[in-house]
Parts: C-alpha cells; structure tokens; sequence
C-alpha cells in the first residue's frame, strides 16, 4: 500500500503520541526491517519493545499489504495479549482512519478498495496457549476431537485418580526416593500432596521438552522409578484422552502434531507473518511449534525478547533457545536466510540513577556473562530526565521495625507532604497532587505473609504481613491476594464451612468419605468457624437471618411460598451466603477471594458427576450429589489446589499499597519501586540459600539436568552447570525487580546482610557467585560497622 519510508512519517500524522515521540532509530530499525529475513529483537528492559512489535505488525498492513488475519502474534501473559490487541486496534485504527482522509498522492481507487478490506480487529492475538486452542477448534477436521482445555486442579485430578493411584505409585518408595531429587529440601514427597505437585512438574516437562520416555525408563539409573514415572504420566495421559481433555501442556502438544500431519493446513496457508514477544521465556516444545508454522507458512517471523529477564525456567523455559536463536533458526530452517539481530538499549521508563544501578548489577559478576546472548547488549541507555534522587536503601534490625520504618517512609510521602532525605541539600521524595499508595508496589522474592508452621507452633508473621498491620494501623489497606493460601483465609474458610454445613449438616455424608488428611482437617476448621459465625448472628438479619437460612437449607425447606428445587446449584448457594460478608462484596482482595471459589464451583461442574448441583427428593442422588461438591469443590480448595487470580482484577484502588513477586511484576513498572531483598535473613540459614545465595543446584535445575540425556535440549542446558544456572537465575529475577521503577527504587531488608563481615551473602546485595563482594572495600585496621561500598543512600 505505502512505501516503507512512509511509514514513519504516517506514525506521527495519524498517532499524536508518535508525533511528539517518533521512534528513534534503533526501534525504527526494527520497525521498517525487511519482513523477507527473520529479525531478533533483544530489547533492555523500558526500551519500548511492546510498542516496536505493535508498530512492526502495523508495518506489514500498510506497507506490506497483509491482512490483520493474517498477522499472529503472540505473547507470555493474558494481560500482555490485552495489552498488545488494545495498542493494535487504538493505533491501526487511527492510521486507517488518517489515510482515509488524507489518502497519497496519486492514490487511486484500488487504494480505497484496500483501506476497506482492512479491519483492525482481526489481528490475531494472544498467548500461545489461546492461539492453539482457538486453532485446534476452528480448523478442526471432522475426524479430530474437539478441544476441551481443562483447569490446573481438574488437570491434577485426573493426575492423582488415572496415575499416580491407578498405577500404584502412590505406595511407591522407589519413585519416592526418585523424587526427592526434585522437591525444595532434598526429601522425599510427605503426602500424596507433595508426590502430586512433584509429578505435575516432571510430567509437565515431559512434554515441554520432548523427553524421549523410553530411553528415560530404560535408564539403569533408577530404572524401577524412571518406569514408574512414565507408567503414571501415559495413565494420566490416557485418562484425559478418554475423557476427550487436554491440559496446557498437552495443548500444544496436540498442536504440534496436527500441525505436522497436516490438519491443520487452512490455518497454515492464512498465515503470512509470526511475531513473538517475550522468547526468552519459550521453551523447547513451543520453539518447535513457531518454527513449524513458520516452515509451513512461509510467513515472516520476528521475535524480540532480552535474554537478562528471562524468569520462568521452572516453566520449562529454556534461555538458551533465545540466546542461540540464530543458530538454531539456521540449522532448522536452511533455505530461509539468516535471522538479524538488532539491539534495543534507550530506556524510557526509568531515572538515570536507576538505570546505572541495574546496569552494574547485570555486569556484576563475570561468571554471567558466559550465559547471556553474545555479543551481549550493550549497557542500557536512559531517556528520562534525572529527578536528582539517588537509589535507596531503608534496612532495620529485625523485619517489625523495618516494617513500621517503611510504613512512616510511605505515609510522608503520600500523606505527609514528602520525605526529606537524610544529609541536607533539600532532596524530597514528593509526588504529583494526585499521587497514592497504588503509585508503589513492594517486591519480593515470596509475597508470603507468614512463614510456615514448625512443630504445629503457630506460623511467624514476615514481613508482608508486619508492613500490613502497620499500614493499618495508620488507615492504610494493601493488595495482597496471593499473600495466604486461600484456604487460609479466615473469611473463606467460614464460607466454604457455611456451604458445607448446608448441604451436609453435621458432616455425615462427609464422615463415610476417604478424604486426605489436609481435607479432613481443613474442612473440620472451616465448619466449627462457620458454626462460630451462625452463633454471631451476622447482619443482615431481616427478613431473614444466616441461622434461619442454613436452618432452611439443612432441613431443605423453602423460607417462603416456592418450593424447594429438584436440583439447586452450588453457585447460587455460594452468591445467596454472601450477602452476609462485606469482604467478598466490596473489597478488591475479596472479590479475588470469591472468584478463585466461584471458578472452582464452574470448574467442576465441567467433570463433576452432578454438574455442581445438589439434588433433593431423589435418593441415592441427594446424597451422592453432596457428596460430589464435597470431594470435587472443597476438598481441592481445602489441599492448596487453587491458587488465586488477581489479574482479573483491571485496576487496584490507588488508595491501598501492592504487594507482587517479581515474577509477576514482569513487564510492569510503578513511580515507586520498593525491593524486598533480606527481610527474612537474620542468620546465614541453609534452608534459605536457594532464595539469595545457593549452595547446591535448586530442584529445577536438577530437573533439567535428569532430563539432559533424554532430550535434545539436554546437551544446550548442560554447556553450563546445573550451580551456575541456578545462580544466573537469581541475577536475572533481582535484575527485573531493578529495572521496573520510574522515578524511586528503594531496597528493604535487615541490618545483618549490610554489616562488613556478614555471613549472609545475597545475589541481590551485590554479590558474586566467587565469593567476592562488591559492596564491601578491604581496609587496613579495624573493619567499618557496615559494608563500605554501599551503591545506595541508606534511610
């Protein structure tokens, strides 16, 4: 359609942003790149590679003359998708709408005929996980089953039920024994619990990477145990195939191979351009899916990614696909010419300061060099105006006082007027009129807010859960769903415990059931709560109360003139019980709360025997009905199978502070950063050194390595060790927490891991996996109290 130097040119007419800010020339590089030689994008963290992948796909419909249906691209996360689709439509939108009415020069009417065929909204977009299952259904062939994607704790069910108990291995010592290679503390699986989350990762990576499973049970290696592993992931396999069901991982699996077979073909010829973002985090079963489509398609394939934020290897993401993409790009597809690779290094997202901070910290320790893409990137260049504010560091004696500083640190900014920094020279900390506490995230390795019970003692706050309190008590909430397990949730046990006692009073048909012992105990907690509640006599009491309700659902007798269903829905159980708990109503960690049990509620109506209803007047069904929800909805909850969603959540109110790993702070970035880098370190504990400075390889790592031999992956990983790896995640995690502040980056921990001769060495704390420590000076005498070289002004 257009001339590719006017695209350019058309980005700053039609899009005021670009008119302001046009692209600078590393990005318009990668922009205007020719769509006939695959590009590598590896873009330094705030250098706009969202935008540059939206621009490029943009580029190919209105100069390249492609149809949006024609373009995919896909990215990690559901937000980013959302991301990537609201950019795509805003701006292709304005760009249609501009040439509409300011058409070339010399346009003539094939060009408005063009413009018309072009309809923004069908990019096709999304994570790789909803791009094969949106495949997999529209261009199914008539002799392919339909896909039915299945949720994690459905998926793990069937786990439990068609493999690890059909195939025996529950009573297994020698798989136990096998599997204490990859639990956490080196010790063998102590529930069935512990051996079911043990083999959904082995079995995940199975597929993930394409493991050869005879040669891994014929190993003589723990052949019994390798024997059994696989024995439990094809029952479990199987199990799904009957049931006509797929889990993620399975997904694309199923993909892959109707991809090669040929099903797949109507999809294949419709499509003429793959961008990928974030394929640092790829791993091998999805690298072979983008290069079948690809080597299919014939489409033009870019990719951008940045091998130092690569954070999800126990994914099953493999950096090395992404740091060898040009090699490995070649050898598989020879007759396609070599992919380029170009470099993205201006930042826009943060201070200078904070980005000669993540700079050092990134070319710390030379043992990382050897695992980045080579030549590496160069160092990251900042755009953004110096605010005059130095990186800064608030450490305290134990995690309670650190917590109550950091709460008064944040109360004068955001209610205080600012926080003058120490040492003069009128340096504040003060933000826009309109700044809140949703202008701040804390990050942390965990988000945690209490440490786990030792010996049934009570379990130790940590320092989330201290700042929570503190903040409270001066009027300040935070956002933390993940910070407890949801079946630890005070709130949600009473509930769940109200659902229990309405459809089983007095727990008797729960009693005839073999339920594990973390159900058996849990529901036993939730129901004497539940029972504490009806005794409160909770508002609303008119016109009707909580305990004449339950009375009337126990008894199965209608308050009013209806009578009482053949078949009630849980759901609706669950929504009428609570009118009685303002947390689920109004409150946004609440609402997270709700939808995690609604969703189980729906999640086993897709699998449960009942569709998650209870039935009345129908014996045996009344009882086998409770009996159902029992075992498919509260057990699940009450063993740890469902974790929370707070990404359902668009927005936090800007009054409460965030809480967020950063694993899920990647791609984000606040004003306000604050890292949690050794709130919990007050000893140099060795069940604490896989968090900042290990010892030993972690459980994933050890992983990787048992499978080495049995994949074609294997040897890749291997070119570095299993300890060296192990330690170039930990830069790469503490690397993103650094780069996702604008304007403040403030680190947090105890006084101990500052001190001149600690003995708690920390990644995050500058440092190397030598031994060697770059914030601390040899000196001659007596040693200074605190490190001498510190890179941050303390508060």
């Amino acid at each position: 359609m257009l001339a590719a130097q006017e695209f350019i040119p058309l980005l700053g007419a039609a899009i005021p942003r670009f008119g302001q800010y046009p692209p600078n020339p590393g990005q318009e590089h990668c922009i205007l790149h020719a769509p006939g030689t695959p590009l590598m994008i590896v873009a330094g963290p705030g250098a706009g590679k969202t935008t540059v992948l939206v621009l490029r796909a943009l580029r190919l419909v209105f100069v390249d003359d492609l149809l949006p249906e024609q373009v995919v691209l896909t990215t990690f996360t559901k937000k980013a998708a959302d991301e990537i689709r609201a950019r795509l439509i805003e701006w292709g939108q304005a760009l249609k709408e501009h040439l509409t009415q300011h058409p070339p020069v010399g346009a003539g009417p094939s060009f408005a005929d063009a413009l018309e065929r072009i309809d923004i909204n069908r990019f096709v977009t999304g994570t790789l996980d909803s791009f094969c299952e949106d495949a997999l259904t529209r261009y199914r062939d008539p002799q392919d089953s339909p896909v039915v994607v299945v949720e994690g704790f459905v998926a793990d069910a069937a786990l439990l039920s068609d493999g690890i108990f059909a195939s025996g291995a529950g009573q297994n010592p020698d798989l136990d024994a096998f599997q204490a290679r990859f639990t956490f503390d080196g010790k063998s699986p102590a529930n069935v619990g512990e051996k079911l989350r043990t083999s959904r990762t082995l079995i995940d990576r199975f597929v993930h990477d394409q493991v050869d499973l005879q040669a891994y049970s014929t190993s003589t290696d723990a052949t019994a145990a390798r024997s059994a592993m696989k024995e439990v992931a094809e029952g479990y396999w199987a199990g799904l195939q009957t049931a006509s069901r797929l889990d993620f991982a399975v997904l694309e699996q199923t993909f892959l191979e109707r991809l090669r077979s040929g099903h797949l073909h109507r999809l294949t010829e419709s499509i003429r351009a793959v961008l990928v973002d974030e394929y640092q985090d790829t791993n091998p079963l999805q690298e072979s899916i983008y290069l079948e489509l690809v080597r299919l398609s014939g489409a033009s394939y870019s990719i951008v990614g940045d091998d130092d934020q690569s954070l999800y290897r126990f994914r099953g993401a493999t950096i090395e696909l992404f740091r060898d993409f040009i090699d490995r790009f070649t050898a598989a597809l020879p007759s396609v010419p070599v992919p380029h690779k170009a470099d993205l290094v201006e930042n826009y997202r943060s201070t200078p300061e904070i980005v000669e901070f993540f700079n050092r910290f990134i070319t710390t320790d030379p043992a990382f060099s050897a695992a980045r893409v080579q030549p590496p990137k160069p160092l990251i260049v900042p755009r953004v105006a110096a605010n005059g504010l130095p990186v800064l560091g608030l450490f305290r004696p134990d995690a309670d006082t650190l917590a109550s500083a950091l709460s008064a640190f944040l109360h004068s900014v955001f209610r205080g007027g600012g926080y003058d920094l120490p040492g003069g020279g009128g340096l504040r900390i003060v933000g826009p009129p309109d700044a809140d506490f949703g202008d701040a995230v804390v990050l942390g390795h965990t988000v945690n807010e209490y440490a786990s019970s030792f010996m049934g003692k009570p379990p130790r706050a940590r320092f989330p859960r201290l700042l929570r309190e503190h903040l409270a008590q001066a009027g300040t909430s935070v956002f933390n769903p993940r910070g407890r397990a949801l079946r630890d949730i005070p709130e949600v046990g009473v509930l769940l415990g109200l659902i229990a006692e309405c459809i089983d009073p007095n727990a008797t048909i729960q009693a005839s059931m073999l339920l594990r012992s973390e159900a058996v105990r849990y529901l036993a907690d939730w129901r004497a709560a539940a029972r504490t509640f009806l005794g409160s006599n909770p508002a609303p009491s008119q016109p009707h109360g909580l305990p004449e309700f339950v009375a009337a659902w126990q008894a199965r007798t209608p308050q009013g003139a209806m009578v009482w269903p053949d078949e009630w829905p849980i759901l609706e159980l669950c929504f009428k019980l609570i009118c009685w708990f303002p947390l689920f109503q109004d409150d946004p960690e609440g609402q997270i709360y709700l939808e995690a049990i609604t969703r189980t509620i729906a999640q086993a109506a897709t699998f449960s025997s009942y569709g998650s209803t209870i039935v009345h007047g129908r014996p045996p069904h009344d009882e086998n009905s409770a009996r159902s929800a029992i075992r498919d909805i509260l057990a699940p909850i009450a063993e740890g199978a469902i974790e929370v969603d707070e990404d359902i959540m668009p927005s936090v109110p800007r009054d409460r502070l965030t809480f967020m790993t950063i694993h899920q702070a990647k791609g984000l970035e606040f004003p306000l950063v604050i890292v949690d880098v050794s709130s919990d370190y007050q000893r140099n504990s060795p069940q604490q050194r896989f968090r900042r400075f290990p010892d030993g390889p972690g459980n994933v790592q050890h992983a990787e390595d048992d499978l080495a031999p049995f994949a074609a992956i294997g040897p890749l990983r291997m070119a570095r060790t299993a300890l060296e790896r192990t330690f170039d995640d930990l830069v790469r995690l503490y690397y993103v927490a650094y780069s996702r502040p604008e304007s403040v980056l403030l680190l947090v921990g105890l006084d101990k891991c500052l001190q001149y001769r600690t003995s708690i060495q920390h990644v995050a704390t500058g440092w190397r996996s030598d031994g060697s420590w770059t914030w601390s000076s040899p000196v001659l005498g007596k040693p200074p109290p605190l490190a001498n070289a510190i890179p941050l002004t303390l508060i």
